[in-house]
């Protein structure tokens, strides 16, 4: 199944059996299979996914993580047209793009959209918060512990990096994510991601789950 990431021809990945993992603890998010498992980090197979979202163009990542987390949890909490309640989900994914010198030229967050408000969520009264549906996508993930700061961010990036060279994975340079499962409040057992773009993807079929 994981020839196409030596260049070989691209196979039609079957897109089935996708679950939630134990570090959503309940709540709703993004599904995906494990297609590979290493020491240090998983390849996984993402299904397509919506998601309500807040972009910035410059800041680094504490301010626009804190920024951007209160505009979205204002528009869950009912900033959106019809002042509806939306329910809290995992996890808190950060894109960060990078730029030629390697550092942050666009930072974009998003919260998941659960089921009740897939089919037609509300629209935001902020016109800095959009709704976007991410693509079925392979990423390559790997997690760490603790209350996460800009530096633990970039070092897990880093690691993660490093073992894709090591194991000869080819994945995308100038953009990565983020991912938190942990509300403030918790103290203990925080759980944080890494992922990053595998290149190229592979051709999906019509997916049998989650897009019809």
């Amino acid at each position: 199944m994981l020839s196409w990431f030596k260049g070989e021809e691209k196979p039609k990945v079957d897109t089935s059996e996708f679950h939630v993992p134990e570090s959503y603890r309940g709540s709703e998010g993004p599904r995906f299979k494990v297609l590979e498992k290493k020491q240090d980090y998983e390849v996984r197979l993402y299904e397509r996914s919506p998601w309500v979202k807040t972009r910035f163009e410059e800041g680094n990542l504490e301010n626009c993580g804190s920024s951007g987390f209160w505009r979205l949890f204002n528009y869950i909490r009912g900033e959106n047209e019809g002042g509806q309640k939306i329910s809290m989900t995992v996890p808190v994914n950060s894109q960060i793009d990078l730029g030629d010198d390697d550092k942050c030229i666009a930072f974009t967050m998003g919260f998941y959209v659960p089921a009740e408000f897939q089919a037609n969520p509300p629209t935001p009264k902020q016109n800095t918060v959009f709704h976007e549906t991410d693509e079925s996508r392979v990423m390559y993930a790997a997690h760490f512990n603790g209350f996460a700061k800009e530096k633990d961010w970039l070092e897990n990036v880093a690691k993660l990096k490093a073992a894709l060279e090591r194991d000869g994975k080819s994945y995308v340079k100038n953009k990565y994510l983020t991912a938190g499962h942990d509300p403030p409040f918790r103290l203990f057992g925080r759980h944080n991601e890494v992922l990053i773009f595998a290149d190229p993807q592979p051709t999906f079929e019509t997916q049998k789950q989650g897009d019809e």
